[in-house]
């Protein structure tokens, strides 16, 4: 996830690959999406980080680092609707630097649902 945050975090500081800004409220909508990307991928992190440091040995351990990669999920899936509304919105987007981004979210989606598989060990063992 961190090398999925960085990425993020360099293409939005050289403007979403911006070709040209045509208007103020486009400026301030990548604002606002900026911030919400930053915030969206330290939630990821944070909860992946949560949900790694619970040592399961009960059930109530597993269902909390469950809800944690479930959580870690969800705001993952909300970053690529966040992407993907700038798409929509702002016109000049070089939409090729979005592909990569996406496919690496898709990555961490596939990795966190493998991790929750393999958990299903401990819930057995509960």
């Amino acid at each position: 996830m961190a090398m999925l945050q960085k990425e993020l975090v360099l293409d939005l500081m050289t403007d979403f690959g911006i070709t040209r800004m045509t208007n103020l409220g486009e400026a301030q909508f990548l604002d606002i999406k900026f911030e919400r990307i930053v915030n969206l991928c330290g939630d990821i992190v944070g909860d992946t980080n949560r949900a790694n440091a619970i040592y399961v040995t009960n059930k109530l351990e597993y269902e909390r680092r469950r809800l944690y990669q479930d959580q870690a999920i969800a705001n993952c899936k909300v970053l690529k609707q966040e992407l993907q509304s700038i798409v929509d919105v702002i016109t000049g987007l070089n939409i090729n630097k979005y592909k990569r981004p996406v496919l690496m979210i898709d990555k961490e989606i596939n990795l966190i649902k493998a991790w929750r598989k393999s958990d299903i060990k401990f819930k057995k063992k509960l």
